[in-house]
């Protein structure tokens, strides 16, 4: 590919691109009763980061206007506009807490809980999935998922838990498996980014472009007609192709570092035909 040829393609570069048959699905990140503002504004961050826009934060231990503090901003920082607009639902009677919890979840079509605890699945409630392993639904019509997290000092209660669908548990070592509340959000999200975006390594002004079949098509060619030119028994060429072209479908290589190794072999090919006319 020359540069002009190359030029041309990086401006067409697209970043990650929503994966079509997932578009009719909305996410709200749920908070229940979150205990720490700060916390609330990191998640509003990596809402950001992630392209997540609904966050709701339900019966918090912070006021309002502490969770939307100057203070809570600077854990937000771009995330700034999701803390704004944020959903803060607040109790007055906490005895009114469960049926209130139980109506907002009533909004949503997909309840998935997130817990520490189930590793040991002694509790029927918490069987849990890990998140790389979650089944996304592909629906013709609009659905509304809840993403639910509990409190930072025990997560969600088992009543809690029963209002929604199932259960997702981020894996992590026995000897201290809790994770702060938004750390354990940024992991869940990425993994559900990752389900329902289409991935390009190489983003940001100067992308990598990846080497596709028919330049890899140009290498195995040849690679081949410089097999055809050694002294190696016609048995093992056909293995000796293959096992260079294994390493290179498991490599990502870009189409610079495919056209620097098409550069190298190239000029074998045309040392052993001079080599070829010479002996001649």
């Amino acid at each position: 590919m020359n540069k002009k040829q190359q030029r041309t393609e990086l401006s067409s570069f697209k970043k990650t691109q929503l994966v079509p048959e997932y578009s009719n699905l909305e996410f709200s990140v749920v908070l229940n009763m979150p205990e720490h503002a700060a916390n609330i504004g990191a998640i509003a961050r990596l809402m950001k980061n992630f392209n997540f826009e609904y966050l709701i934060v339900y019966n918090p231990t912070e006021e309002a206007e502490k969770i939307r503090s100057y203070y809570t901003q600077g854990f937000a920082m771009h995330g700034k506009e999701i803390l704004f607009n944020a959903e803060i639902i607040t109790i007055e009677n906490q005895i009114d807490h469960l049926s209130g919890f139980k109506q907002l979840m009533n909004r949503f079509d997909i309840k998935i809980a997130s817990t520490a605890k189930g590793m040991h699945y002694n509790n029927i409630r918490r069987l849990a999935t890990f998140p790389a392993e979650l089944t996304l639904p592909i629906s013709e019509e609009p659905l509304k998922i809840a993403l639910v997290f509990g409190r930072e000092s025990h997560g969600l209660t088992n009543e809690e838990i029963e209002m929604t669908d199932f259960v997702i548990r981020i894996p992590s070592d026995e000897d201290y498996p809790t994770l702060n509340l938004s750390q354990a959000c940024g992991i869940i999200l990425y993994e559900i980014y990752k389900k329902i975006h289409n991935l390009e390594i190489g983003r940001g002004l100067k992308p990598v472009l990846l080497a596709n079949k028919n330049d890899k098509q140009i290498l195995y060619n040849l690679i081949k007609n410089l097999i055809a030119s050694l002294r190696i028994r016609t048995y093992r060429k056909e293995n000796v192709f293959l096992a260079f072209k294994n390493v290179f479908e498991r490599a990502f290589a870009s189409k610079k570092e495919l056209n620097l190794i098409i550069g190298v072999f190239s000029k074998f090919n045309s040392y052993f035909k001079k080599k070829e006319i010479n002996e001649e």
